[in-house]
């Protein structure tokens, strides 16, 4: 089945899924960015002061979804969609009532919690618990909200505060959520029976030879981290997180090191989009064939070669290469990762599985641009630097290419 009959056969719970990967934007950085400037004049507070805000508003999301996520598994996935957009709602008509840094804290919280969190959540879960032989195809699908998101949201926010200021922005997103959000998630949602969800798989032995854990098998939290597939595949969760959020961050400072203009910088970040679009797409069979265990492992490879690029070259045409590889890691970790819970975990359980991964998935992006930054400040070059990830990145590529533990049963 391709891509075009499988969206027109299942076209309401895909767009569901696209629906709040893309509104999960108003909760993740390359969003609220944009209102920095505004904060720091409005409270009066440094930019380092308001960075430490928010990478601990980050991780208090971050711990908070390892109990609001498995709620998933517990209740119908419209009422859970329907919380999350009462979440949203209120965490931007948090942020434009902020009076202080402290109930600024709050807010981002709230914004990160429901938005980067649960939005996202949401749809990657729906996805592997209601696809089984298409569940590539079907996460590869709910990713093309967040290229679209990147696309749409901060032309529209800028424009906003410029023309109404940010407090009211943050009004204007809150309506957005009661007249958008909400009436569409009824409708796409409306008499949803997962019975009836379409599917054409790929006859596979190699699938088959694997003891795919029962659906109706649950784990506990408890359980899960006690096991050692866990510690096999968390860390591909904290070293993405962790190295794309670093490299967005200091953005401009890769751009004066390589003596590029921000604007070349910029302008080469839509390479990154492309890519991680593209090879998020390509993922989606590749699953559906061969299996995310298979294919897991190498997903880190690619911003290796990124972070190659970076040291050895400075030409500024070799941007546009350093985010292709960028984008082809993040692309396929999204639709691969969320794929592997479901193949080693079953589908019951996948909310409190997958909201751990996402915690860990959290910490990384609070914690690179603080080592990062610790780093640098210690008198390192960002070339040494990324040698330094480089090698670990390799260290764990070759101990988990080399461990037969993801196909083995539970």
């Amino acid at each position: 089945m391709n891509y075009f009959r499988f969206f027109i056969s299942n076209r309401k719970i895909l767009s569901f899924l696209i629906l709040f990967t893309f509104f999960s934007g108003f909760g993740q950085t390359f969003v609220l960015s944009i209102y920095i400037p505004s904060f720091l004049s409005e409270f009066s507070i440094s930019r380092t002061y308001f960075s430490t805000l928010y990478s601990l508003a980050t991780i208090l999301s971050g711990t908070s979804i390892i109990f609001a996520g498995k709620l998933i598994d517990r209740v119908s996935v419209k009422y859970f969609a329907l919380a999350v957009i009462a979440g949203l709602t209120v965490a931007n008509i948090t942020a434009g009532l902020s009076f202080n840094a402290l109930s600024l804290f709050f807010a981002i919280f709230l914004l990160r919690f429901f938005g980067q969190g649960l939005s996202t959540h949401t749809a990657f879960t729906t996805a592997g618990k209601y696809f089984k032989k298409t569940r590539g195809k079907a996460l590869s699908i709910a990713y093309l909200g967040f290229p679209l998101s990147e696309g749409i949201m901060p032309g529209v926010v800028i424009s906003s505060i410029m023309f109404f200021g940010w407090r009211e922005t943050f009004h204007f997103t809150a309506i957005a959520f009661i007249l958008i959000l909400l009436p569409l998630t009824l409708v796409l949602l409306n008499k949803f029976n997962p019975a009836k969800i379409k599917e054409e798989g790929f006859s596979n032995k190699k699938i088959n030879s694997y003891k795919i854990v029962p659906d109706e098998r649950i784990f506990s939290q408890k359980e899960i981290i006690r096991n050692r597939i866990f510690y096999l595949i968390a860390p591909m969760s904290f070293l993405v997180g962790f190295i794309i959020t670093a490299l967005f961050f200091f953005q401009t400072f890769i751009a004066e090191y390589k003596g590029w203009t921000i604007e070349w910088m910029a302008l080469n970040i839509s390479v990154y989009a492309v890519s991680s679009f593209a090879f998020s797409i390509l993922a989606g069979p590749m699953i559906d064939r061969y299996t995310a265990r298979k294919i897991f492992p190498f997903i880190i490879l690619p911003v290796i070669v990124g972070f190659a690029v970076l040291i050895f070259f400075s030409h500024p045409y070799t941007a546009a290469l350093y985010w292709f590889f960028v984008g082809v890691t993040t692309g396929m970790n999204s639709t691969v990762s969320n794929a592997l819970y479901a193949e080693i975990y079953g589908k019951t359980s996948l909310g409190g599985v997958r909201s751990l991964f996402a915690f860990i998935m959290i910490i990384g992006t609070a914690m690179g641009p603080i080592i990062y930054s610790l780093l640098l400040d210690a008198g390192l070059s960002f070339s040494i630097i990324n040698v330094i990830i480089s090698i670990i990145v390799m260290i764990y590529f070759t101990i988990i290419i080399s461990s037969n533990k993801l196909s083995l049963e539970l």
